[in-house]
């Protein structure tokens, strides 16, 4: 799967989402979003675009749930910070919805070189009322160190930051 998200620069309002997913026959599906001020549209001249007459409106601006991450080290993280935050991922989710993400606490972890990391511990429940997600930020530069969260199929999502190394050859 290719993704390519843009948002604009300094306010990470969205402006344009789109995935292209290879299937097992080897046909490739397009899926292409707009974000506008009061709704997500198709990408009417993107070619292939199999969700060109997609419309959905919301209520107020969502954020686009692919930069999740990016956006939440932006925000100033401190012992019993929360934010409730408007976000929608293009096609997936039917609707756009608040989220709040909460910082419940510290940590500290095994970097990348194995040295501890002082980290901020912020949890999300997406609306469900358990823990869902649990997020690691560096205290000192707010980078995300490490996300764990259980998938839908029985399986465990694990984001870790590497070294800058792994990104040679991979």
């Amino acid at each position: 799967m290719k993704i390519k998200s843009w948002f604009e620069a300094g306010t990470f309002r969205p402006l344009t989402h789109i995935r292209r997913a290879t299937k097992e026959d080897g046909s490739t599906v397009v899926a292409g979003y707009r974000f506008e001020a009061d709704k997500v549209v198709g990408v009417a001249d993107l070619a292939d675009n199999s969700k060109k007459d997609f419309s959905l409106a919301y209520a107020e601006p969502a954020y686009n749930f692919e930069h999740d991450m990016e956006f939440l080290q932006t925000l100033p993280l401190a012992e019993g910070y929360g934010a409730n935050i408007v976000f929608y991922d293009a096609g997936i989710d039917p609707k756009a919805d608040r989220y709040v993400f909460k910082v419940t606490g510290s940590a500290r972890i095994e970097g990348w070189d194995g040295k501890p990391v002082d980290c901020w511990l912020v949890t999300a429940d997406y609306n469900t009322g358990q823990v869902k997600s649990r997020f690691w930020f560096d205290k000192k530069t707010q980078v995300l160190v490490r996300e764990e969260a259980p998938l839908k199929d029985g399986g465990y999502l694990v984001k870790t930051l590497l070294p800058p190394e792994a990104g040679d050859g991979v």
